[in-house]
């Protein structure tokens, strides 16, 4: 019986600490859009850089470097 009373608490911690890095995973990302209407582009940012984030919050903002060519 004790087994399973650690069996569990084992589980449990084990699915506390799982939850805590997807929380601070989400934590951590950012997601930039293009402001142009019916531009599906979205960029997903996980754990980058400020120097990457803002190289690619440009790029997402800027319609001409991704958007189709006329």
């Amino acid at each position: 019986m004790l087994l399973v009373f650690c069996s569990v608490g084992i589980v449990a911690c084990l699915a506390c600490m799982y939850l805590i890095q997807r929380l601070h995973l989400a934590h951590r990302t950012t997601v930039f859009t293009c402001p142009v209407k019916d531009c599906g582009v979205s960029i997903v940012a996980r754990g980058s850089s400020e120097a990457e984030l803002g190289r690619l919050r440009d790029l997402a903002g800027d319609h001409s470097k991704h958007g189709p060519r006329a």
